[in-house]
């Protein structure tokens, strides 16, 4: 994986986890409800398992281009 491509998709992990937090606080403000703990948890590990593999992505070394 490329640099630039690595970068990207850290930008786009980053962009989505921002609007997750939005819609989260927008959902708490609008109904002062509580997000049920099995939801949190559920998406507690697709989040680990998303980072897990952008880790592994950056740690892999950048493959040389066909000659």
């Amino acid at each position: 994986m490329s640099g630039d491509h690595a970068l990207q998709a850290a930008e786009r992990l980053e962009e989505a986890v921002e609007r997750l937090a939005a819609a989260l606080e927008a959902h708490l403000a609008a109904t002062q409800d509580m997000v049920p703990r099995a939801e949190v948890e559920a998406l507690s590990a697709r989040l680990d398992e998303t980072l897990a593999r952008l880790h592994a992505a950056l740690a892999e070394p950048e493959a040389e281009p066909p000659a």
